[in-house]
């Protein structure tokens, strides 16, 4: 074999790792098995493992504390169990570690050297939750707030299927998402913002995923003001690898499968592989979770005003919806006794109306019923899913000092997701001369001087409105990357990436046809029924008549509704030039400096279908069509000075700076800069401080969002029953606004407020503000043993964001004065109902967010515990928790200029700690895992001028703690077989309004949940 370029040292391939970028890439290091650390072995230990980076034998003390110095992988210095092992043999070790890559930087160093934290999840740990989608197990750590996915999508007719992440809790758009340290095509979500979906990578090919918080957008620009996510890919991959895996839910739905293969050979110049895979789950309704019927706060009847110590508001469990959901007509009319105006239903048997048997207290707040009424249960509450990926990469060394590799990956989702039929909330009349009305029903219209009423009813003729999403996904890249003298590395590559999704919707309804349909009358001719307009009966019209249930005709439905598709197709172009390397020597080290250029297009081309174009379907939704793209050139440099090495109160000390320059079609020229150190006094403790500026240009969906109109359920802010719900100012601005306090009945308490959301092509930048400082400790004197804590905050000015209808209905009322802009958005007609809503992309006044970060991490052998000479395993424990001490919205009166702030933190999205705790019990091939993730008790409000005025005790929403476990054997030939149990104890939903129907991002809807999976091995050392 011919002698390989000094970085990249002779070696077996099948035991090199995978830097984050092409042109650092060390093949002298191994992922060794473990749970939540990954052990990135030095060369001269390679002998100690298998060719599949499973440990043959457990390494001596000695050995131990070498490969773990090695740990660059191993949480990057963010508190890793090992990473920051203050060994005696530091220097030593230093010597035969090779420096890799570490996320948040560009410049190969060791990782425990690293200023900014960073949290490293193995591949063990995906195998050992029994995730078929790494986002899963992502959204359990603390620093990650749930961003989009498949437990979380339903509802959404356009994001189900999509799995995003989320840091900081300050939104997908803010986080950047990378595959091996380079940019990747988004997917669009339901509101046209692209983001990388990282179902697109199969999970079987993940190394590990480094999760990064902040100090960032210098190295890799715009969208990783709150952090990075980088995905890192098994590399060098040797024979076959079968895998397949079950699972199952104890209440014996929810079935889950994935299965594939990867198949990779080593050659004399370079490596191949190619993996294929199939992801399938199965459907959970809203009914097969107890989650079909409302749990909401409703007024409480024994409350006599403010300040009387009685809660406003109460829960109440097991309600119906007095006027949604039934396939039957509701109304309010003449039909009470002695003909008193009441709720009623009609009653087939009877051929008219009846009261509605709402319970001892009548329709609750307009809404709900304690009898009678409708429910959620065949809605989809998890959505069935099908997923396939391939990936496949090659590369080829030309010569010593240059390769060539292309890499290409292409996925194919589809998943279905379902809600009721479409419906009428008294948005249709009917007429009193309407033939198919009964004539009972008719005479008491009569009798009551009416000649027409409104009706809630939902058809269900029409079948369930059902959202078909297929998305395909690929991207191919290729590139060189090469050497230049004995330190200096550099690459070139070019990557196109292409999305396509395709939304077809199902059962929906012609409103034009409908209102058409709806007006019936009898032909005085032929004496047949037929529709009123002589111009719809020309096109076709099928009357309808909705007295009673399954009394519209197949006919009517055929004419009425209609199935339609919309696309969006996205791409994006990059070009990537790196180069690296020592610029010089100083006395503590040489100067490492990085430095490169980058050419980014994106483009967006949305064609709505025309019932969506046109505004011709159910509640006239609207969406324009959008063709517009962006591009962005940039230029970045990093550079590392050691200061200070092995002197007292000095054992290192390190400066690093970071600079980029952005130029955007659309936002003009801006900057990022990160400047940051890092100070170990001694080898045992070592403290670290950055110090980082942010911009983020608005994206294609924030900026050209289309614009739809449609409908939300909406509390009115001046609803009597919500005026102490809000700030001290509500009750003053709703007074202002000629709402009585205590007769105003809104709308909102009985239909929908109509919607319209747009983007907003004059939005500015948002520019971050980031400081981490942390310090991290690894005792000499209990090896094994290493914790950090690290502060963090993060301001963003100008940050752009679009606050959703009821925030920006509250925040009208809420801030001092009604002389704001969120008072522009809401439409009020003549009597004080909420007419529409305008949700548009704002340069919002300043969100921030300040918390720490925790991390404690001990491993060792049970022998050395507690003695012996046995092997007796080893036992690791590994602890993650978040304190979040501010989560904060302020907004500015646009007259007074004065600021107001809406502080989230410790309410119910937004828990002030969380914390993951795991143990791992390892002896030979066996393998014994406890996860477990802790969510702290939060409140419904922090605003609330008194919350026992509120809801009393259900002010405060309990904490929560999930428990899994799981088991692994590899002791069979070839075969390793795994199999575990999550949510062990079947905990939650916890017991409350905001969480028991999984409204909040941290309650487990799918319950306990079993998995069984096997991986069969074969051609590899």
């Amino acid at each position: 074999m011919r002698a390989r370029p000094q970085h990249r040292p002779a070696q077996p391939r099948a035991v090199a790792a995978h830097s984050p970028y092409p042109c650092f890439r060390n093949n002298s290091l191994s992922t060794a098995r473990s749970v939540y650390w990954i052990q990135d072995s030095v060369y001269s230990l390679h002998n100690n493992y298998r060719g599949d980076g499973l440990m043959r034998k457990m390494p001596n003390h000695r050995t131990l504390r070498l490969a773990l110095l090695g740990s660059i992988s191993l949480f990057a210095a963010g508190g890793p169990a090992f990473a920051a092992q203050a060994a005696e043999e530091t220097d030593e070790a230093a010597a035969e570690t090779s420096a890799i890559v570490v996320t948040g930087s560009r410049i190969a160093r060791t990782g425990i050297d690293a200023p900014t934290p960073t949290v490293s999840v193995g591949a063990e740990d995906i195998e050992s939750g029994g995730v078929t989608n790494v986002v899963d197990l992502l959204n359990e750590l603390p620093q990650i707030s749930t961003g989009l996915s498949n437990a979380n999508t339903s509802f959404s007719f356009g994001n189900v299927g999509l799995n995003q992440i989320d840091l900081r809790n300050l939104g997908v758009r803010r986080t950047l998402t990378l595959v091996d340290g380079r940019r990747r095509a988004g997917t669009p979500d339901d509101s046209n913002f692209l983001a990388f979906d990282l179902s697109n990578i199969p999970t079987a090919l993940i190394q590990r995923v480094e999760v990064q918080t902040g100090g960032t957008s210098a190295v890799y620009g715009a969208d990783a003001v709150a952090g990075v996510v980088n995905i890192i890919l098994r590399d060098d991959f040797e024979g076959m690898e079968a895998f397949g895996q079950y699972g199952i839910t104890g209440e014996g739905d929810y079935h889950t499968a994935t299965y594939g293969v990867t198949v990779g050979a080593n050659y004399d110049r370079g490596n191949a592989v190619l993996h294929v895979s199939r992801s399938e789950n199965g459907l959970i309704t809203r009914g097969e979770r107890d989650q079909a019927f409302p749990f909401a706060f409703v007024s409480n009847p024994a409350n006599t005003g403010p300040d009387d110590g009685i809660p406003a508001r109460i829960p109440r469990d097991d309600l119906r919806f007095a006027y949604f959901g039934l396939p039957n007509l509701t109304s309010y009319l003449p039909f009470g006794p002695n003909g008193a105006w009441t709720d009623v239903i009609f009653d087939p048997a009877l051929q008219t109306f009846r009261p509605l048997a709402a319970g001892p207290d009548g329709v609750i707040d307009g809404t709900y019923s304690a009898g009678e009424g409708g429910t959620q249960a065949a809605d989809t509450r998890v959505a069935p899913l099908k997923r396939t990926n391939i990936y496949a990469k090659a590369d080829y060394d030309l010569t010593n000092d240059l390769t060539f590799f292309t890499e290409a990956m292409f996925s194919d989702t589809k998943a279905v997701d379902r809600i009721g039929a479409v419906f009428d909330s008294w948005s249709t009349f009917v007429s009193i001369d309407n033939p198919f009305m009964p004539e009972a029903v008719r005479q008491g219209l009569i009798a009551a001087g009416e000649d027409s009423f409104g009706y809630a009813r939902e058809h269900a003729e029409f079948g369930m409105r059902t959202s078909k999403i297929h998305r395909q996904y690929y991207s191919v890249s290729a590139g060189f990357e090469g050497t230049i003298a004995d330190n200096w590395n550099w690459s070139v590559v070019g990557d196109y990436g292409q999305s396509s999704t395709s939304n077809r919707q199902l059962n929906d309804r012609i409103d034009e046809r409908w209102f058409a349909a709806s007006d019936a009358i009898r032909d005085p001719v032929t004496g047949q029924i037929v529709c009123r307009s002589a111009e719809a009966r020309a096109a076709g019209c099928v009357p309808v008549n909705v007295f009673g249930q399954g009394t519209i005709s197949p006919a009517a439905v055929d004419w009425i509704s209609a199935d339609h598709t919309s696309v969006t197709d996205t791409s994006q172009f990059l070009a990537q030039a790196l180069v690296a390397g020592d610029l010089f020597e100083l006395p503590a080290g040489a100067v490492k400096v990085s430095a490169g250029a980058e050419y980014r297009k994106e483009s967006l081309d949305f064609k709505p279908s025309y019932v969506w174009e046109h505004a011709t379907g159910f509640f006239a939704s609207q969406f324009s069509p959008v063709d517009e793209s962006n591009d962005v050139r940039e230029a970045f440099a990093e550079v590392l000075v050691p200061v200070l090495r092995d002197q007292p109160f000095a054992h290192s000390l390190e400066l690093e700076g970071a600079y980029r320059v952005s130029d955007y079609q659309r936002a003009g020229t801006v900057d990022s800069w990160k400047l940051a150190g890092s100070w170990a006094p001694v080898r045992d403790v070592r403290f670290r401080v950055t110090k980082a500026k942010a911009v983020r240009a608005p994206s294609l969906g924030e900026l050209f969002d289309p614009g739809s109109r449609g409908a939300t359920g909406l509390v009115d802010p001046c609803d009597p029953l919500a005026l102490d719900a809000g700030s001290s100012s509500r009750r003053d601005n709703c007074l202002a606004l000629g709402l009585d306090p205590v007769t105003f009945d809104p709308n909102t308490r009985r239909m929908t407020t109509l919607l319209f959301t747009t983007g907003n092509p004059n939005l500015d930048v948002e520019e971050g503000d980031t400081w981490t400082a942390g310090v991290v400790v690894a005792p000499r004197w209990i090896p094994g043993l290493s914790f950090s804590a690290d502060w963090y905050r993060i301001k963003l000015d100008g940050g752009i964001a679009r606050i959703g209808a009821q925030q920006t209905a509250d925040n009208c009322v809420d801030l001092p004065s009604l002389d704001n802009q969120f008072c522009d958005f809401v439409t009020r007609g003549p009597g004080g109902d909420i007419i529409e809503v305008k949700d548009s992309y704002v340069n919002a006044s300043s969100f921030e967010v300040e918390g720490i970060d925790f991390e404690l991490a001990y491993r060792a052998r049970l022998s050395d515990l507690f003695g012996g000479d046995g092997d007796l395993g080893s036992l690791s424990l590994r602890g993650l928790a978040s304190y979040l001490k501010d989560n904060i919205f302020v907004d500015r009166d646009l007259v007074t200029g004065e600021e107001t702030a809406f502080d989230d933190a410790g309410e119910a999205d937004n828990p002030k700690f969380r914390a993951v705790l795991n143990a791992t019990y390892l002896n030979g091939p066996f393998r014994l895992s406890w996860q477990s993730r802790y969510v702290d008790g939060t409140v419904t409000n922090n605003d609330l001028a008194d919350p026992a005025e509120d809801v009393g005790e259900f002010y405060h929403i309990p904490s929560v703690w999930y428990h899994d476990m799981s088991i692994g054997y590899d002791g069979i030939e070839n075969l390793s077989l795994y199999g575990g149990v999550n949510n062990l104890f079947d905990t939650g939903p916890r017991y409350h309004p905001f969480t028991y129907r999984g409204t909040s991002a941290y309650d487990d809807v799918v319950g306990r949940f079993f998995y069984v999976g096997a991986k069969l091995r074969f051609g590899r050392d």
